[in-house]
């Protein structure tokens, strides 16, 4: 073949492509071969199931629960009405009466008592009314033993009829306590009432004992029946008794209080004997009962050993037999049995733990 002719089909080739008819008018692709893929191949997680160690789980350690009880205590306040026999046969027991008025104040101002006394007699003529010049003995009274010895010295009288329950319902009711009368301001809304009888005859009013003792307790107003009491210091029951260094007179013989001591019963007062040598352990039995202020305070729950702390108005006080306070279990209950009691009005705080 001749060379030319060779150019010219070359040149044919070189312009032609598979896209268009025409020479020259299309772009040149290459044929790319595809992508060769290798195989995925999904193969199951492995697991080592070697131990490397023990995860315990525990419960977090227990805390006792704790319980805060509050507790008030009592106001302390008590009006004391003594009704005191006026005849002849009771003058040396009058004086015996006074001799042991100071351990009777002393009680009550140890027991931290708020206290009004006052003096009336068994006899119809003072009808109640409060006796002597200073009518209302107090804990600010100067000379508080002198001003009661004049109120329980009687003119001799030889009065054989003893009203002592009648003068005492008219001393705490009716007109003498009502504004102007000549008890006013003896009787204190807030306070304790007690009511002390000392006769060596029984009582001679009229009415049944069950009467005066509800007279008597609804003096307070009706819920305060609680607040009253009626004590006794008469003959003794059943026979009566002499006083001592009188067996040698005629008619000496002190009758058994057979009404007072019922209405003593009735109310939880203290009955003591006309015939003692001394007044002093029956003075101090009543000023204990007169004392409104509480020495058991309960708690709500059973505490755990060891941690009971008792706190009065913010003072820790000690776990103290004498001076302080102790636990009672048979009654789950702090008690004050020693020579210290709570203050009137004092908050007392039980802080203990209890077992859930």
């Amino acid at each position: 073949m001749r060379p030319s002719l060779v150019i010219a089909l070359c040149l044919v080739a070189a312009a032609c492509d598979n896209v268009g008819r025409e020479n020259g008018r299309g772009a040149a692709v290459p044929k790319v071969a595809p992508p060769r893929l290798s195989p995925v191949e999904l193969l199951p997680p492995r697991i080592d199931r070697s131990t490397t160690g023990r995860v315990v789980v525990k419960d977090p350690p227990a805390i006792d629960a704790t319980q805060v009880d509050m507790l008030k205590q009592a106001d302390g306040i008590v009006d004391i009405l003594w009704v005191i026999d006026d005849s002849g046969s009771m003058a040396n027991q009058r004086k015996t009466l006074v001799a042991n008025f100071d351990r009777f104040v002393a009680e009550l101002l140890t027991l931290k008592v708020d206290f009004q006394i006052g003096v009336t007699s068994t006899n119809q003529v003072d009808s109640g009314k409060l006796r002597g010049t200073t009518k209302i003995i107090t804990n600010l009274t100067p000379n508080q033993r002198t001003v009661f010895e004049t109120n329980t010295t009687f003119p001799n009288s030889r009065t054989r009829w003893e009203q002592g329950l009648r003068m005492a319902q008219f001393a705490v009711s009716g007109p003498n306590v009502a504004p102007g009368g000549a008890n006013e301001n003896f009787l204190r809304k807030n306070a304790a009432l007690a009511i002390i009888v000392v006769s060596d005859e029984d009582d001679s009013s009229y009415g049944d004992p069950d009467y005066y003792a509800r007279a008597f307790r609804q003096a307070k107003g009706k819920g305060n029946e609680g607040l009253v009491s009626f004590s006794t210091i008469g003959g003794t029951t059943p026979s009566g008794c002499t006083p001592p260094g009188e067996q040698i007179y005629y008619g000496s013989l002190a009758e058994p209080a057979f009404r007072y001591s019922a209405v003593s019963a009735k109310t939880g007062g203290v009955v003591g004997s006309i015939c003692d040598q001394s007044f002093e352990n029956t003075l101090v039995a009543i000023a204990e009962a007169l004392n409104t202020l509480r020495r058991v305070f309960p708690l709500t729950l059973k505490p755990l050993d060891g941690t009971l702390s008792v706190t009065v108005n913010g003072t820790r006080i000690a776990q103290d037999q004498v001076n302080g306070w102790q636990y009672r279990a048979d009654t789950n209950s702090v008690v004050f049995l020693g020579t210290y009691v709570p203050p009137p009005g004092a908050i007392i705080r039980l802080e203990y733990a209890f077992a859930k």
